[in-house]
């Protein structure tokens, strides 16, 4: 229901923005967009059999408007995975909505629901027709937010950020700052009250950030990235994990519901003629001292392509995904709760082809190797598979 409702939002939206958009007395509403539609085929896998799949990857829709000499809005809708609400597909979000004051390159301030700063790839990352992968490295990728939590890895959304660069011996000191919530909003899922508000933080905590770093021109970038806040989320495990087996997770530190969480970025980036490299760490550490319990996340990927006559680009990259997560399982007539340790790497291969300033062609290939260490049991999985992937990514 509530995905229809969005729907019919959304259509009222741009009804009014069309009629609105016609008016000489003030500037101009402009809407544009990208869309990204891909073709997938993943081969064989442990319990799996091969798969073909087209899919609308993602799609962006964008409205900004100038509002006086300093200040813009801009409104940013996402739908992800061929979003239908009538056959409960993908998702649809209002990813920004924010209003930005810049009396000049300096400072800028914006106030709303907003893409924080984070590394370099966390802001442009929805910017399909620019990036050549089909694929974006992992911590990235919203369409397989499914089974990695991306939210996890790079802040999704914060309320106030300030930014802008400092001159500096010939090049730009960039900084950041921003002010959000807790990851512990209220939703459907999770409000114990039905009267409950959703969409608010349920906590008196608050997401800090910020980025600093230095860059030239678009041809050297380094950066260093840092959040902090506190989620509920063992305070919830702990209470799921007793419903089912009358037992709690155990710790020096007794406030579950307020673990504090720390998110270390670092991210570097340079072209020289028609070479271009790219690289990002991203470390998210809770300090929990919890007992068998854990939900530390690690990400790295590097980045090396060459273009070729401006519109040929083609490039090899490297990611590593490390995943800790707490199951709580059934062994021998007892519940067991346990830390099992994630490994997700991918070396793959990719080319984008310009066809214009608006369509971009691409290509990639990636093996997957998947690996899963239990101490506990002292158990360890590994399986893998390859993903082939077409795609055609559009600005309009």
């Amino acid at each position: 229901m509530k995905k229809r409702l969005f729907s019919s939002a959304l259509l009222l939206v741009l009804t009014v923005s069309g009629v609105h958009a016609q008016s000489d007395s003030e500037a101009p509403l402009s809407i544009f967009g990208y869309f990204q539609n891909s073709f997938s085929h993943q081969t064989k896998s442990l319990g799996e059999s091969d798969r073909n799949s087209f899919n609308l990857q993602q799609l962006n829709l964008f409205f900004q408007k100038k509002l006086s000499r300093n200040w813009r809005a801009f409104v940013n809708f996402e739908f992800v995975n061929t979003f239908s609400s009538s056959r409960q597909w993908g998702s649809a979000n209002l990813e920004e909505a924010w209003a930005a004051y810049s009396p000049n390159e300096n400072f800028n301030l914006k106030l709303g629901l907003l893409l924080p700063i984070f590394n370099n790839l966390n802001t442009i990352k929805n910017r399909t027709p620019i990036l050549p992968y089909v694929i974006r490295p992992l911590a990235y990728e919203t369409s397989f937010q499914d089974f990695i939590p991306v939210e996890d890895f790079a802040p999704s959304r914060a309320f106030a950020q300030a930014y802008g660069f400092l001159p500096f011996r010939g090049m730009k000191l960039d900084y950041a700052a921003y002010l959000g919530n807790s990851p512990n909003i209220a939703s459907l899922s999770s409000a114990d009250d039905a009267n409950q508000q959703t969409g608010v933080d349920t906590t008196n905590t608050f997401l800090v950030g910020g980025r600093i770093g230095l860059s030239y021109f678009d041809d050297f970038k380094i950066g260093f990235s840092m959040t902090y806040d506190k989620t509920n989320f063992f305070e919830a495990a702990n209470q799921l994990i007793f419903q089912s087996s009358n037992k709690l997770l155990l710790g020096t530190n007794s406030d579950f519901g307020n673990v504090p969480r720390k998110r270390y970025g670092g991210d570097l980036s340079f072209r020289y003629k028609n070479i271009a490299f790219e690289s990002e760490i991203i470390k998210v550490q809770h300090d929990e001292d919890i007992q068998n319990a854990d939900l530390d996340r690690d990400f790295f990927y590097i980045t090396l392509g060459y273009r070729f006559k401006e519109r040929l680009f083609v490039y090899a990259s490297y990611w590593d995904v490390r995943l800790d997560y707490t199951v709580a399982t059934v062994l021998k007539d007892e519940v067991q709760v346990f830390v099992v340790d994630g490994d997700i790497i991918l070396p793959n291969f990719g080319i984008a082809y310009s066809v214009n300033d608006r369509i971009t062609l691409k290509a990639h290939i990636a093996r997957a190797d998947l690996a899963e260490d239990i101490p506990f049991l002292e158990l360890f999985e590994k399986d893998k598979f390859y993903h082939l992937n077409a795609a055609i990514s559009i600005f309009f």
